[in-house]
């Protein structure tokens, strides 16, 4: 068995001592983070006199004429350009699935661009850990880059492909079933109908619970997976082959870590929710400091797009250039927070495995006896 308890104090002495990996943690959290959005909805309606907003009640101010401009523009271009779109039920589908295009095409061009710092960042880590392990020996962030941006980052990224495969068979499950009910309830009798709705969310609560398991365990095996690929230097395949040996061999110790993992996991969100109260001074500063550095791509982007477009155009692209800059200094306290816990929880699975391969390349000699295999964990 491993010692989980020096392999966690060593994880914490290497969070606090290589202070390099930070800037790769902060990108961690930034390319594979979760936040949760919100949003809310207004209804507006513009008068035919165009004077007033009854939505909200509000009243042109008669000495800002370039407002009323803006607000006159966008309300034709809505009526000339958008209106007609959805005229009838077949303009309306087919502009709802141009839209959905779309929206994909925008999400796998982000996805594209993240996972370029991801997965470089996500091996520099896994190898700079390895490599202090090993000689003791800091590097800077360029040498750190550079043993990222490797083949082994594809490699991560196949590896993730293929993980996340039962997520999109899941998908392409539920939106199956989804057709399958609207073809009976539209077409089919009323007790077809019953029958396919009763017996479709059956099955898709089956086939959630299934790959959800799935998902956890498949989860677990990609911290033996990737740093098959990262530190060993073998293929996607050979990744696979050589990380469930490790994980086969040494299951007890993978479970037990996993669990702690979960502890600590439950403990950093209880912590959180009461630290997020104490943060809220330094919030405030990060939003003015926002607002600040996030005012000049604004006015620029909107003053050259202004050039050629009406002005509520060149307001949204400003908006739309700014808005990340001004995520990315708001949150700039919760994401340092977040790239600690990832290269924390990284440092901890590196150990591990570390360990394991003593323990793996020890474990033939039957004369040795457990409690004196030597710990790599320091």
């Amino acid at each position: 068995m491993i010692d989980i308890g020096k392999i966690l104090k060593r994880a914490w002495h290497i969070l606090w001592n290589y202070k390099v990996l930070w800037i790769f943690g902060v990108l961690l959290a930034i390319t594979a983070g979760t936040a949760a959005n919100s949003g809310s909805q207004a209804r507006t309606s513009y008068s035919s006199d165009g004077q007033e907003w009854q939505g909200q009640g509000y009243h042109y101010p008669e000495s800002n004429p370039e407002i009323r401009e803006a607000v006159d523009e966008m309300n034709e271009f809505f009526e000339e350009e958008v209106e007609p779109l959805f005229a009838t039920e077949q303009r309306a589908i087919r502009t709802i699935v141009w839209i959905i295009v779309g929206v994909f095409a925008f999400a796998l061009l982000v996805g594209a661009l993240m996972a370029l710092v991801r997965y470089p960042s996500e091996t520099a880590v896994l190898r700079m850990v390895d490599d202090y392990e090993q000689t003791g020996q800091k590097v800077g962030f360029k040498a750190g880059w550079k043993l990222g941006w490797d083949k082994a980052a594809f490699r991560l990224w196949v590896i993730d492909l293929v993980i996340g495969l039962p997520g999109l068979l899941l998908l392409l499950v539920l939106v199956g079933l989804g057709f399958l009910i609207y073809n009976n309830v539209t077409h089919g009798t009323e007790a077809a109908a019953v029958t396919t709705v009763v017996a479709s969310v059956g099955c898709a609560f089956l086939f959630i619970f299934t790959v959800a398991i799935g998902s956890i365990f498949l989860r677990l095996l990609r911290q033996f997976f990737w740093r098959a690929a990262a530190l060993e230097n073998l293929g996607v395949r050979d990744s696979f082959r050589r990380g469930w040996e490790m994980f086969k061999g040494n299951w007890q110790s993978a479970a037990l870590m996993w669990l702690v993992m979960i502890g600590l996991g439950i403990g950093y969100v209880i912590v959180m929710t009461f630290a997020v109260f104490l943060l809220i001074p330094v919030f405030l500063i990060t939003l003015v400091a926002g607002l600040l550095v996030a005012a000049l791509p604004f006015f620029l982007f909107g003053w050259l797009v202004s050039l050629f477009a009406p002005l509520w155009v060149a307001g949204l692209v400003g908006l739309f250039l700014s808005l990340p800059i001004f995520i990315l200094v708001v949150g700039s306290p919760m994401f340092l927070i977040d790239g600690w816990v990832k290269i924390f929880e990284s440092s901890v699975w590196t150990l591990t495995y570390r360990e394991m391969k003593v323990l793996a390349s020890l474990r033939p000699a039957d004369d040795l006896p457990v409690a004196e295999l030597p710990n790599i964990a320091k």
